[in-house]
């Protein structure tokens, strides 16, 4: 489809559509409403019409249908949101409306993840979640700090895991299952287990999940390296009422990750082989009380306690010349030896936390309050232990002193380019719903103390950057410490039983955390280092939105518009040079904003047939060099059409028709071309205890790059273009067998 036609088709299509379900559906006003979904993204139970607010939820009957194996796939159908991926990495995060990384909060079950951390090729992500484990996942879009406090810059990712009531029906004790599924764009395989149960006032699930994959397939000429990857995870919960009014729970989550990689883009004439092994380790224990207490204070109070650890680990074994066996007095020797390198770079993370949750609800003939507010406290140990040794093969000597070129200053390892760090997060909160004019305006303010201190804790592995000032001092890390009030305020009105208005005013922010501030590394053989910045401020952000909602009997859509602005964003940047070497620092230099507009529509045409449609488009700009913001994705529409005429089996078309992106931040760096690309899954029950799930993606065979992995690569960088193409068509298949 011509690229312009294809824009126009985005502009006027969904417009149509939209208008054309309000006029057949007001005339339905009176009509039952379609089957309500509960959102726990705000600590109450509301439907996410009740939100001044865009809230995204994807429900686990949906995870199965598009038969999910990652987080990536859960989000393939919401315009506005994405996962940040890196081949050696794997998926490193969520992006919400153009902002990802540490900007984004991902919590689960309360806990919050891990940071993301890249350092060229060693990168680590917050993908170490096992889908299987979640009956919801709920994404606020836009700054969330009043609810959720520090990181909560652009938004906020809620990971809910299932209960052993989400798998027994009523009055069952007792359910088993078995799973299995196949994934043909890169090999994967998965296998599982659940054993739910109920006995008097106790239910448990466990449940195992293990998966084996291989590289992902590449439509064109490229490819990626080749990859053997397998996961385990492990996944327990009890939940046990020993008192009417009392509520305990307990959660263990155990997941274990391991990737080789062949790393044939780092082959050359200097390197012979280049082999990688990337462990990922997390362990997660919840711990729980909800209390009804009925009092003055509260209606009801929820006690959390965690902790969450997570060690990863990236191995590199390679042969290659080595320069740390030069001798100077021996020229021959200059153009180095062959070597075993030996590399090992960790991330280690390791969190504590505790928060209490408490609600309280009155009315009089007037008016309605419904308070909730609270108060959390959490500890984050850091660290990123790093290790290289070569091994020359001649003589078996072995340094720990690596020069990247002869009689170059080496590297001395082992080191820590940060050094350890203790961070510590407290807040206090309360947000009250308003209710007036008999239930039509609901007024929701918001408002939250935090305070965030990071303290590092250096040891003989740091060396720092004050290397390269003769110890004067100057580049010394120091403790962070830094308060923060946010607030928001919500507006909803309901213009009549069908239609609704709302906006809302919210308020985010970021503090640096620890390679940010505390960042100390020198290369002087490549003549460069990064410097700390103890004068680094929080990042902060102002998001506004408003909109136009309708619920009725069948269907509802939502139009929103936002505008969100970022201030003091840390960017790294060149701070001057000092004999000879390049000084990088972090800097407060960053200024952006972000607007546009969502909409969604879900109709259901008859009996049978249901649509399904959401567009984004949106822009960003950096304000500071007035130029365009690259993590910004182009205009997207995704459509379809799910057909069910009998439980026992569905079938679903689902078009995601993405636009040109034609503004990039730079000259020389690629654009988007558009794209189409059409999915077919359904569903059919073999039996009452068997489902089997199929789904068929990129049906057609198209050639097509997703903006997220080609966003900011060179138009004359043909090789990483082409590794960068999206799978062409494949297919996923899954089974379930329930006893």
């Amino acid at each position: 489809m011509h690229t312009k036609k294809f824009n126009y088709l985005l502009l006027i299509g969904f417009p149509v559509a939209a208008t054309t379900f309000a006029v057949q559906a007001h005339a339905q006003q009176n009509s039952d409403s379609p089957t309500e979904v509960l959102v726990t993204a705000t600590h109450l139970e509301r439907r996410p019409e009740d939100i001044a607010g865009t809230v995204t939820v994807i429900s686990e009957e949906q995870i199965r249908d598009m038969v999910a194996n990652n987080l990536s796939d859960v989000v393939r159908y919401q315009p506005g949101l994405g996962m940040d991926s890196a081949a050696r990495g794997g998926d490193e995060g969520f992006r919400i409306r153009g902002i990802g990384g540490n900007r984004v909060l991902t919590v689960i079950d309360g806990v919050r993840s891990n940071d993301m951390y890249a350092a060229g090729p060693a990168s680590y992500g917050k993908d170490s979640f096992e889908v299987d484990d979640l009956k919801a996942i709920e994404i606020i879009r836009g700054p969330a700090s009043v609810l959720y406090g520090a990181d909560a810059l652009g938004g906020v990712v809620v990971l809910r895991t299932r209960d052993a009531s989400d798998y027994l029906d009523s009055g069952d004790t007792l359910y088993t299952a078995v799973r299995a599924s196949a994934a043909s764009v890169n090999r994967q395989s998965r296998v599982g287990a659940t054993l739910a149960g109920q006995s008097g006032t106790l239910g448990s699930v466990l449940q195992l999940t293990r998966r084996d994959f291989e590289e992902q397939q590449v439509k064109g000429e490229g490819q990626w390296n080749p990859q053997d990857g397998g996961s385990l995870n492990i996944f327990w919960k009890t939940d046990w009422q020993p008192a009417a009014r009392h509520q305990l729970g307990l959660a263990i989550d155990a997941n274990d990750e391991t990737i080789d990689t062949i790393l044939e883009n780092e082959l050359s004439s200097s390197v012979l082989l280049s082999m990688g092994e990337d462990t990922t380790e997390r362990r997660r224990i919840s711990l729980s009380h909800d209390w009804q207490v009925d009092s003055a204070l509260a209606d009801s109070v929820s006690t959390h306690l965690h902790w969450q650890r997570t060690d990863a680990e990236q191995f590199t074994r390679q042969l290659r010349t080595s320069f740390a066996f030069v001798n100077p007095r021996n020229p021959a020797s200059f153009a180095g030896t062959q070597a075993e390198r030996l590399t090992t770079f960790g991330f280690n993370q390791d969190t504590a936390s505790a928060m209490v949750l408490a609600d309280k609800s009155w009315s009089s003939a007037d008016i309605a309050f419904a308070l909730v507010y609270g108060a959390s406290v959490e500890r984050t140990d850091t660290e990123r232990p790093r290790y290289r040794e070569d091994r020359q093969l001649s003589t078996g000597n072995t340094s720990q002193a690596i020069p990247s070129y002869p009689m170059a200053p080496p590297e001395v390892f082992p080191n820590k380019t940060f050094p350890d760090t203790e961070t510590q997060r407290s807040g206090i909160f309360a947000q009250n719903e308003v209710s007036l004019m008999a239930g039509r305006l609901t007024v929701i303010p918001g408002l939250r103390y935090d305070q965030y201190e990071m303290t590092p804790q250096p040891d003989a592995l740091f060396v720092g950057a004050d290397i390269i000032t003769n110890g004067s001092g100057e580049f010394q890390v120091r403790a962070f410490d830094q308060d923060k009030v946010s607030a928001n305020l919500g507006v909803i009105f309901d213009i009549n039983d069908g239609y609704s208005v709302f906006a809302q005013y919210a308020e985010g922010f970021r503090p640096p955390n620890f390679d940010e501030a505390n960042q100390a590394f020198v290369n002087l053989g490549h003549g460069y280092a990064t410097l700390p910045n103890p004068a680094l401020s929080a990042e902060t952000s102002e998001g506004f939105e408003a909109g136009l909602r309708g619920r009725h009997a069948r269907g509802q859509f939502s139009v929103s518009v936002f505008d969100n602005h970022y201030d003091d964003f840390i960017e790294s940047s060149l701070a001057g040079v000092s004999n000879g070497v390049m000084l990088f620092q972090s800097d407060n230099i960053g200024k952006a904003r972000i607007y546009g507009v969502e909409a969604t529509l879900d109709w259901q045409v008859n009996d049978a047939l249901s649509w399904r449609n959401a567009v984004s488009l949106s822009r960003g700009r950096d304000q500071v060099s007035n130029r365009e913001l690259n993590s910004v994705d182009p205009m997207t529409w995704v459509t379809g059409l799910r057909f069910q005429s009998s439980p026992r089996w569905s079938a679903e078309a689902i078009a995601s028709l993405t636009a040109e992106k034609n503004h990039v931040a730079e000259a020389g760096q690629l654009t988007g071309d558009a794209y189409q690309v059409l999915d077919v899954v359904g569903h059919y029950q073999l039996s009452g205890n068997a489902d089997i799930r199929v789904g068929v993606f990129n049906v057609f065979d198209e050639q097509y790059a997703p903006w997220s992995r080609i966003r900011g690569l060179q138009a004359s960088d043909s090789e990483a273009i082409a590794n960068s193409q999206a799978p062409g068509i494949n297919a996923r298949l899954s089974v379930d067998w329930k006893f």
